[in-house]
């Protein structure tokens, strides 16, 4: 009963909107039409409606899939849209002309009429269908139906409302009434969810519009800024005390309850967090516990302040570090004087989210819990590298750059202070960099030199598009300007390594710096990053550089992952390594050379195994596999398939690759 009244006190509103839009665009249409038009009219322009909607559908799917997500497939969009606009139009308009010659000739009216309507809905529907059907087990599935659904019964709604001839006496009745009972089923059905938190919640966890409603309308009773309201679904206990909140700390013994469970210290379950962070995931914007305060006592013994720096889109062959002619990073140069350089670092993938993801998580994006949307969402389960360094004493802090390392997707997990600098400066319009090591430096300059910080910098600039920045001339063309970029990320490096030194934490501070994948300029035929797996898009620069060792050097024949520096971040940093994936590169760093396994990297539809100098691409078809063999050594540019000629060298390879997963993963 509950839920009948609150659906139909969500409703009214759309209903009552949608009536009146479409009574304003009945009169906006005469004035620009005429009195006159008439069914052949509304039929033309319903019919290009319908022609043009599903083409702009899939331009955009394949835009998107196909380009960069930095402005091009925009661009791109726009000047092929107005030509899909225009061609409809004329479409319809010749459809129309048609229809009407056939009805000249004797053609029934309505069998014309029932043609020019399946012309109009068809094509949606077939461009719709797909949404539902990709991945049925998929929640968004159900978001997707729910907003069809919505769509259609508010369409019907609205249609009839209008169309509907009703007596005098019942339109009568309802010009009295009407609008009281509408209001008072209004007032009785939004109190009950605001009053209600399983409702709210049972509603929004169906999607559609009247969960993007109950989300916004949570929002706004969201006074003290954690993220979660305290009506319409929302469960914040304490509308005063940003601090508490569903799925905040909750340490024991402070006698306050965070996390709204009703308990202090509620005991942990077998991922560090407390039990209720697992059942209500933390919120999108949620202020963590006060930074001041340390999560546990400050560790004994002398750990290091480290700083994990993640250069977006950095390919190893363009950075002077790696013997690149162009001097495009002497402030990396500088740091690997004193540090490691790992020859033959490779990214997990050449698409963000699986290049990214593990070094938050410490597994693999596969084994990583997430939502199944394209950009995931890490899951609250998910005991993170921060969430493990704040437990051992760590200050922790992060400084973002792109909109989907963010808070909303749950990277803020463990992190005291999480700064997301796209929201003031947008990468896909200007330059971040200066703007993220300001942050960052306001992180380090809290530092009072007994508790040790970890500090995670995004600097996101070399990501297309190319920008040229003065005093960073590498040459001409689109290379010049990735080059340039690279530079000019180089001196915000350094600016970083500047704050650093004129800290209290100089003397005892360990540095991570790495590529999140590299950059294809048609190697390969192909440019962009995402896809491939050759040595252009997945090799990167990786330098570790440890307080206590004072002179460079470099590790040049062993391959070794990204993937990697999440468990050697916790074994430097004393924090619990339990189920967290890869192998340490602090041996190398000292001087070892155990063997380490081959690397496997990971594609939607390619895999990659590297036992250096051979390394396998298989890339997956529909039918069968193709297959390509190289020897780095003496072809580090991939131009010549040995599949045919070492097969033996294949098989093994092949064994180590990664089998193809179902559909449905």
């Amino acid at each position: 009963m509950g839920g009948l009244v609150a659906a139909t006190a969500v409703v009214l509103p759309l209903v009552a909107l949608a009536i009146s839009l479409s009574r304003a665009a009945g009169r906006g249409f005469r004035l620009v039409m005429g009195l006159q038009a008439g069914r052949g009219t509304a039929a033309g322009l319903a019919l290009w409606v319908g022609l043009m909607a599903p083409i702009l559908v899939v331009l955009g799917s394949i835009l998107k899939d196909k380009t960069n997500h930095r402005g091009l497939g925009g661009g791109t969009f726009g000047v092929l849209a107005l030509v899909v606009i225009i061609g409809a139009a004329a479409l319809a308009h010749r459809v129309v002309e048609t229809g009407r010659w056939l009805v000249d000739r004797g053609v029934s009216p309505r069998a014309v009429a029932t043609m020019i309507a399946l012309l109009s809905v068809g094509p949606m529907i077939v461009v719709s269908f797909p949404l539902l059907q990709s991945h049925p087990t998929s929640p968004d599935s159900h978001a997707v139906a729910a907003a069809l659904i919505d769509g259609l019964i508010f369409t019907l709604a609205a249609s009839v409302a209008v169309t509907f001839d009703v007596g005098d006496r019942l339109r009568g009745l309802a010009r009295r009434f009407g609008h009281v009972a509408a209001a008072a089923l209004m007032v009785l059905g939004i109190s009950w969810l605001s009053l209600s938190p399983s409702l709210g919640g049972a509603m929004r966890s169906g999607g559609g519009l009247s969960a993007a409603l109950l989300r916004g309308l949570e929002r706004w009773t969201d006074r003290d800024g954690d993220g979660v309201g305290s009506h319409f679904g929302g469960r914040d206990c304490d509308e005063g005390d940003p601090r508490r909140y569903p799925g905040a700390n909750d340490p024991a013994g402070d006698g306050i309850d965070q996390n709204c469970d009703g308990v202090d210290g509620e005991a942990e379950g077998p991922s560090g967090r407390s039990s209720a962070a697992a059942d209500v995931a933390a919120p999108a914007t949620a202020v963590l516990a006060d930074p001041a305060v340390p999560a546990t006592p400050a560790p004994a013994g002398n750990r290091p302040s480290i700083v994990l720096v993640m250069l977006d889109t950095v390919r190893a062959d363009h950075t002077s570090v790696y013997g690149y002619a162009k001097q495009t990073t002497p402030q990396l140069a500088a740091l690997a004087a004193r540090g490691t350089v790992f020859e033959l670092a490779y990214s997990p993938a050449s698409d963000t989210q699986r290049a990214v993801m593990p070094i938050f998580s410490g597994k693999s994006f596969a084994d990583t819990p997430k939502d199944r949307r394209e950009w995931p969402t890490l899951k609250a389960e998910v005991d993170t590298v921060a969430e493990r360094m704040k437990k051992v004493g760590y200050r922790t802090a992060g400084v973002s750059s792109f909109q989907w390392l963010s808070k909303e997707r749950g990277f803020d997990q463990g992190f005291d202070q999480f700064v997301e600098i796209f929201k003031d400066e947008s990468p896909e319009r200007t330059v971040t960099g200066p703007r993220t090591v300001r942050a960052a430096r306001a992180e380090i300059e809290k530092a009072d030199g007994v508790r040790p910080l970890f500090l995670w910098v995004h600097l996101f600039d070399a990501h297309e598009e190319y920008r040229r920045h003065e005093g960073f001339d590498f040459g001409r063309g689109t290379v010049g300007a990735y080059d340039s970029e690279i530079g000019f990320v180089d001196k915000q490096l350094g600016d970083l390594m500047d704050a650093v030194d004129a800290s209290k934490l100089k003397d005892n501070v360990a540095w991570v710096v790495f590529g999140s994948q590299g950059e294809g300029f048609d190697e390969h035929d192909s440019s962009g990053h995402g896809k491939e797996l050759y040595e252009e898009v997945v090799r990167v620069p990786l330098v570790v550089a440890l307080p206590a060792v004072k002179e460079g050097r470099r590790v040049p024949k062993m391959a070794v992952s990204t993937a990697d520096i999440p468990l050697t971040l916790l074994e430097l940093a004393g924090a619990s390594s339990e189920g967290a994936q890869g192998t340490s590169l602090l041996p190398l760093t000292r001087g070892g050379e155990a063997p380490r396994p081959p690397l496997v990297l990971a594609g939607s539809n390619r895999s990659a195994v590297i036992d250096h100098p051979l390394k396998l691409i298989v890339i997956e078809r529909k039918k069968k596999e193709r297959l390509l063999l190289f020897d780095l050594a003496v072809d580090p540019k991939e131009t010549k398939d040995l599949s045919e000629s070492r097969p033996e060298d294949l098989a093994r390879l092949r064994a180590l690759a990664p089998t193809r997963r179902p559909a449905a993963d």
